[in-house]
Order: structure tokens, then C-alpha cells, then sequence
């Protein structure tokens, strides 16, 4: 009876920092206002499941779908039942997806014996990335898987630090949600598995039960895919992601080193800036705590690291954003419109911001490299730490679900910005893990500051740039609207971009758009009618739809476009 009073005086102490991170969560979503009845990115291949399930009562894939996909599919039809299929009910099912993943970020550290303030701290820098809040606002894949996997990963942590078998069951079956929307869900159970083994020891029985969950999900991943194909619903580029792994990696070693080292240099830069408000924080704790001695070898080291890097980077023009897909030039999304360009900002900035990785990616490897030294130290004391197990499940599930993307290579269904989401709060705990005297983070003021500063301009850049992303696809789309529904031309006539195109005129046999000079890209017949942001070679206006960007400030244009007679 103790016990549960004190769980629920914990919650009680807990629910502020929740409303707060709430509250925050949907000001932001206010600010940015996601209705739009439009698709964005890939979100219009699993929108067109939704629509399937909710006209006819089957599960259809569209044949551009390479992830599993079903869990994601069965949420967002929740959110269109009351009211029919819709984008914007689409994007609230992310939305809140987004926010169950931002809260479990901060229950997860607090798991770690974080303080409330750092906590609340980390869970603003997801909040705030402008990949994972651009993403919350579309239907795209990251951010639900991120939302599924991170509340399993919160229970597994509660599970093996209370030694509860009842939230390692939790986890578990959440992470099987996991997975039934994106394959690498597997690494979640795989990962509990080899922490519960060093945790209750090495002998048959623990191999039995640490390793059950992992066979079992590979028998849910085995049945579903034969279930997909005895149905005839697989998609045709159904784990296009593994083919894309196996025939880079069957080029050559040389090839594989290559790609596997630009892709982890790519994705360790994404996530230094990304994590580097959290990561400043503690490095300057671990520096306070060394001799002066130690801490002018430390820095000289960590200065030496960066300088070779960043210089290498530079000297072959290779600034952020490294290889985008979400995270673009002054913006966040796709621009696929024909012939149009979107601002650029200035060489120094994304040197600047390219320095900024650079730094996090440094304390990102120590990291690394800590927590392999504490786990091989002290081995044979994990049956007599909470944190062992923890620190070995984190490191875990970060390097198995890095080590098959920096194998992708950089080709279509390669290695993507985007994919890097899952692994910032099993960062952030392992950064936690490594350090000591952790909730005396917040005692320098000085860096306190620097480092909120840094995460409010972050978060202003992702806020704007969301915002941006929608208000010129709104545009975009009421264009579209009035020459589809209005004028009654046919959308095999119109060149509006990949979104448009393919959410009209998608199917996987017609891949001959580049060698057929009379047909435009993605699907297109005849680009008699064009939607572009500026003005087109052999091209005359006919309409242009005003809207309004704030980076950088001003007005821009959509603009309607007719092919010369």
C-alpha cells in the first residue's frame, strides 16, 4: 500500500512537467496550423491506404510503400472514422503520435534518474527538431514509429530497472506495434534481450526468455510478410531499403567502406546538431569535474578532432544539410517542382551549423566510447547496478539500427535525414549514463543560458520553416484545386509536383517517364499546365497564388503556368 502511494505521489510530481510539454506541444501546432487537404512528401502512399480501408474495408498498399506500415494505417483510420477520410485527420493522428513520443522521451530519462528541469530539457530537444516537428505534421512514417518505440523503450527501461515483469511485457507488445509499422521495431526486443541476459545472468533459462520476444517478432515479421504475399497485397517496393543494403554491400568492400564511412560521418554530423543544446550541457559538468591538467589535454584533444574533420568537410564542400530529404537550405520538406528553386541561406551559416555538428558528433563518439569502457569494467557487476543493463540496452539499439544505415549508400531508398529521429532519446540517455554528477548540469548559469538560447533558435528556425512548408503547399494545392475541379483539366495534364502527381497518377508500371521525351517526370502524359515557384522556360502565366514566408521574410508565389501554343 506504501508503494503505491508513492508511485502516485511521483505521478502527482510529475504531471506539471507533462501538462507543460503538452501545452508547449499544441501552442506550437496552433502557430503553425496543420489543416490542408493535401498530401506531403510520401504520406500520399499511406494515405492511400487509409482511404482503401475506409471506402472498402480492405488493406491496400500502394506499391511506393517499403515499410510494414499496418499499425500506422489502423491509427490514422481511427482519426478519420468520425468525419470520413482526411490529410488533416491524417496529420492530427501523427500529431498526437508525435506528442505520446515526446512525452515517453521524458519519462525515459526521468527512468535514468534525471532531474525533472533536464528531462523536461530533452524532451524540448525532440519537441523542437525540425525534422521530427515537420514530420508530426504530415503522415509520414518517422514520427509514428518514433511515437510506438519510444513509449515500448520507456517500459523496457521501467521493466529492467524495477526488475517489473509487467512493464517488460508492456514494452515488449508496444514494440510489436513498433515493428508492424517499420521492420527495424526488431532491434527494440533484441536489445532487451541482451540486457536482460547480462542483468539476471548467463545461463539456459535466461538465453530462453532474454531472446523469446526477439524470435517472436521475427515470426510476426515472417507471418505478416507471408501473409502480404499469399494476399497479393505486397507492395512492389516493399523493403526496397534491405534490396538497396545487399546490392551496395555486393559491390565491393572498398565500395562498402566508403559508404559506410561518409554515412556514419553524415549521420554522427546530423545528430551533433540535432543533440548539441543537451550534449554542451554535459561536457561542460565532465570538464568541471577534471583537474586542470586533465582539462587542457581533454580540450586541446576535442579542439584537435574537430579542426581535421570540419576542415576535411569544408575543403570538399560538404556543409549541413549533408544529404537532406526533410531538412533542406532555409527550409524543412520536399520543393519537387518543376524547374523551382527555394532561398538559399549564406555559406557561413551551414558552416557555421556544420561546426556546431561537428562539435556534437565529437561528444556524441566519447560517448560511445565511455559507455563501452564502463560496460567492460564493470561486467561483472550488473546484477549490482540498475544502469548497466540500461547503458548496455541503449548502446545496443544504437549501433544495430545504425549499422544498416551507413550501408545504405546515398542512392533512392538510401540513407535519408530522417531516419536518424529514433535514435535522440537513446542518445540522450546514454549521455546521461556516461556522466557524473548529471542533474548539476543547470548549476552554470552562463551555459544554462547558451545552451536554451541555442534550442529557441532551433526552435524558431523549425517552427517557421513547418509553417512555411505548409502555408506554400496550401498555395500550391488551392492552385491545383482550381484547375482540376474548376477548369476541368485533367491531372494527366499537369506537371504539380511529386505530391500532386503521384497522389493522381501513381502506378508502378509506368517508369518510362525519362526515356520518352514527349512525358514529363512522375507520371505525367503531356505537361501542358505547370506549378512551379517561379517562372518557366516556354511557359506563360496565367495565375499566380500569393503566400507568405517567414524565412526569409517576404511574399512569395505560386505560380500557374501554360505551355506555348
Amino acid at each position: 500500500m506504501k508503494g503505491i502511494k508513492l508511485e502516485i505521489k511521483d505521478l502527482q510530481d510529475e504531471l506539471p512537467w507533462l501538462f507543460a510539454i503538452s501545452a508547449i506541444w499544441g501552442i506550437l501546432i496552433l502557430i503553425v496550423n496543420p489543416i490542408g487537404e493535401f498530401p506531403i512528401n510520401d504520406d500520399w502512399a499511406y494515405a492511400f491506404s487509409v482511404r482503401e480501408l475506409l471506402e472498402t474495408g480492405d488493406f491496400q498498399f500502394s506499391d511506393w510503400t517499403a515499410t510494414n506500415l499496418l499499425t500506422q494505417v489502423l491509427w490514422g483510420t481511427l482519426f478519420c472514422l468520425p468525419f470520413g477520410f482526411s490529410f488533416t485527420a491524417l496529420r492530427f493522428s501523427t500529431l498526437t503520435l508525435g506528442l505520446a513520443g515526446i512525452l515517453a522521451t521524458y519519462g525515459l530519462l526521468r527512468e535514468v534518474n534525471l532531474s525533472r528541469p533536464l528531462s523536461f530539457f530533452a524532451a524540448l530537444v525532440v519537441a523542437l527538431n525540425p525534422i521530427y516537428f515537420s514530420l508530426a505534421h504530415s503522415f509520414m512514417n518517422d514520427v509514428p514509429f518514433f511515437g510506438f518505440a519510444i513509449v515500448a523503450l520507456y517500459f523496457l527501461v521501467r521493466g529492467l530497472r524495477q526488475d517489473s515483469s509487467f512493464d517488460c511485457i508492456i514494452g515488449i507488445l508496444v514494440s510489436y506495434v513498433a515493428l508492424l509499422s517499420r521492420q527495424l521495431g526488431l532491434i527494440l526486443p533484441f536489445g532487451f534481450g541482451i540486457a536482460y541476459i547480462l542483468k539476471k545472468g548467463l545461463s539456459l533459462r535466461t538465453v530462453v526468455v532474454g531472446f523469446a520476444p526477439t524470435a517472436l517478432g521475427v515470426i510476426i515479421q515472417l507471418t505478416y510478410q507471408f501473409w502480404l504475399e499469399i494476399t497479393l497485397r505486397a507492395p512492389a517496393k516493399y523493403g526496397n531499403q534491405i534490396n538497396t543494403l545487399v546490392q551496395e554491400v555486393s559491390q565491393g568492400l572498398r565500395n562498402t567502406a566508403i559508404n559506410f564511412t561518409t554515412i556514419a560521418l553524415y549521420a554522427l554530423v546530423y545528430l551533433g546538431v540535432f543533440l548539441f543544446p543537451f550534449l554542451l550541457l554535459s561536457l561542460v559538468t565532465r570538464l568541471k569535474n577534471l583537474s586542470l591538467q586533465h582539462r587542457i589535454f581533454s580540450l586541446s584533444v576535442l579542439s584537435t578532432i574537430i579542426f581535421i574533420v570540419l576542415s576535411t568537410l569544408i575543403s570538399k564542400q560538404r556543409l549541413m544539410p549533408l544529404h537532406g530529404n526533410i531538412l533542406v537550405d532555409l527550409g524543412v520538406g520536399v520543393h519537387i517542382l518543376k524547374d523551382s528553386e527555394w532561398a538559399k541561406a549564406p555559406p557561413f551559416f551551414w558552416m557555421m551549423i556544420t561546426a556546431i555538428g561537428v562539435i556534437g558528433a565529437t561528444l556524441l563518439v566519447h560517448n560511445f566510447c565511455l559507455a563501452i569502457s564502463i560496460i567492460l569494467s564493470n561486467y561483472y557487476n550488473f546484477r549490482s547496478s540498475f544502469y548497466l543493463p540500461i547503458l548496455i540496452l541503449s548502446l545496443t539499439i544504437t549501433v544495430v539500427y545504425l549499422l544498416p544505415l551507413c550501408l545504405l549508400g546515398l542512392s533512392a531508398f538510401g540513407f535519408y535525414d530522417r531516419y536518424l529521429l529514433f535514435l535522440l532519446p537513446p542518445l540522450m540517455m546514454m549521455a546521461v549514463l556516461v556522466s557524473r554528477g548529471v542533474n548539476q548540469w543547470f548549476t552554470n548559469r552562463k551555459i544554462v543560458a547558451f545552451s536554451l538560447s541555442i534550442l529557441l533558435l532551433y526552435g524558431g528556425f523549425t517552427v517557421a520553416a513547418t509553417r512555411d512548408s505548409l502555408t506554400w503547399n496550401r498555395a500550391r494545392w488551392d492552385a491545383l484545386n482550381h484547375l482540376v475541379q474548376d477548369q476541368g483539366i485533367s491531372p494527366n495534364l499537369i506537371d504539380g509536383g511529386f505530391e500532386f502527381n503521384a497522389w493522381y497518377l501513381y502506378r508502378e508500371d509506368y517508369d518510362d517517364w525519362n526515356e520518352e521525351p514527349e512525358k514529363s517526370w512522375y507520371w505525367v502524359d503531356r505537361d501542358d499546365y505547370v506549378v512551379a515557384l517561379n517562372s518557366v522556360d516556354g511557359y506563360d502565366e496565367i495565375a499566380r497564388y500569393p503566400f507568405r514566408r517567414w524565412i526569409p521574410w517576404g511574399e512569395g508565389n505560386i505560380f500557374v503556368l501554360k505551355k506555348h501554343l
